[in-house]
């Protein structure tokens, strides 16, 4: 683990999945005497790395780079800097004492909020960006970066009752899973970062919070666990972050077991078993045989979910085979050849859905005339839309169809 000496000054990253206590853990830290957090800001979704590399480049850099920080939108409408209580100048003025690099456009609104509140130190805390730990890491090579984990038995009926993402219980299992199996090798592999368990944090908080205050250097606070600082760290319409400042309840651990369906919770104890291992979560199911498919994309489970828990209760698992999110269409019949079928990815713009579709029957077809057909369950479905079910249709007629499950 990286040493920091007492009064860094290095930026600190919260990351991890939707509803683990990213929250929870920011009003903690912005409670903290030198650090500010404020709300979500998602920068390396809104402003990717090409972009920012791509501005820094110019002459009129800072300018080009307040109006693309301007410009991002909360989902109330709102832009972030309102949100952040930040304006124009104050972005500006940070940017005039920075170099032109990409971490200065990203560091832009965090910093200048730490500076608004008199704070040395800021943290940002976007959930999302466990994704873009790379990123973080490339752009800043000393940052702290603390991934905090949740059961996923217990986080992902937060995540279908609040969030949104989508209402399949199945399909935010294999998205979870997603994320940890894409993200795991960053956290193993590197010094400057550290994982903390949420179920740690709430039954012991006060051991927990001093291990990553010494992890960030920083000395413990104890105001920092009445979380002084949590309307700093949510938005209006978060009105599921509404309980950050309650008292630290330890009564939720594990409530899976009260308030999840036998088979539903049995479906997400197979599809996360090597996370919940990895993790030391009580209850995690090996499966009994493992079905690879590909590619297995976020429709898979939510389409398949009934069929999908009716195999889990046998004890089989559909796990993804290779990348989860396939770059092309081609790579499902070409790299992939033994496999399951699942979900096809056709793209999000009309001519590339039609495009990829017509690539996907070509594909099919000439495995069927070269004598290598695509395998295909007739009791799963492809995809979702008019475009798959085309396409779902031609793998029926041309592919070999093997009932699993």
């Amino acid at each position: 683990m990286l040493s920091t000496k007492s009064g860094s000054h290095t930026p600190i990253f919260i990351v991890g999945p939707p509803r683990s206590g990213t929250s929870l853990l920011s009003a903690i830290l912005c409670s903290h005497s030198r650090i500010a957090c404020g709300p979500e800001t998602d920068l390396f979704r809104a402003i990717p790395l090409e972009t920012a590399v791509q501005t820094v480049r110019e002459k009129d850099w800072r300018q080009l780079a307040v109006l693309q920080l301007k410009s991002i939108l909360y989902p109330d409408g709102k832009s972030m800097l309102s949100h952040f209580g930040l304006t124009e100048q104050s972005i500006n003025k940070y940017l005039c004492t920075q170099e032109p690099t990409a971490s200065a456009i990203y560091s832009a609104i965090p910093a200048a909020f730490a500076y608004r509140h008199g704070k040395a130190r800021w943290a940002e805390k976007t959930p999302r960006h466990i994704m873009y730990a790379d990123t973080i890491r490339l752009l800043y090579p000393d940052a702290k970066i603390i991934r905090i984990i949740r059961d996923p038995r217990d986080s992902i009926p937060s995540v279908v009752k609040n969030i949104g993402l989508s209402k399949s219980f199945v399909g935010e299992f294999y998205r979870w899973m997603s994320v940890y199996e894409q993200s795991e090798p960053f956290f193993r592999d590197d010094s400057g970062s550290v994982t903390v368990r949420y179920e740690d944090l709430v039954v012991n908080p006060s051991k927990e919070v001093g291990a990553i205050c010494k992890f960030i250097g920083e000395d413990f606070e104890p105001e920092m666990l009445e979380r002084s600082g949590a309307d700093l760290v949510r938005v209006e319409t978060e009105t599921w972050k509404g309980d950050i400042d309650k008292r630290i309840n330890a009564d939720c651990i594990y409530d899976w077991k009260r308030k999840l369906s036998h088979r539903v919770a049995k479906a997400g104890s197979i599809i996360c078993y090597e996370a919940l291992e990895a993790f030391r979560y009580p209850e995690g199911i090996k499966p009994k045989r493992d079905i690879k498919v590909f590619p297995l994309g976020e429709n898979f489970g939510v389409v398949n979910e009934s069929f999908i828990i009716d195999s889990a209760q046998n004890g089989i698992r559909y796990s993804t085979a290779g990348k989860s999110y396939p770059t092309s269409i081609s790579e499902a019949f070409v790299c992939h050849q033994d496999v399951l079928i699942g979900d096809l990815p056709l793209g999000k713009g009309a001519m590339e859905r039609v495009w990829n579709s017509m690539n996907a029957i070509l594909r099919i077809i000439s495995r069927f005339v070269r004598g290598t057909p695509v395998k295909v369950d007739p009791n799963i479905q492809l995809g979702v839309g008019t475009l798959s079910r085309v396409v779902t249709a031609v793998a029926l007629r041309f592919g070999h169809k093997t009932r699993i499950g």
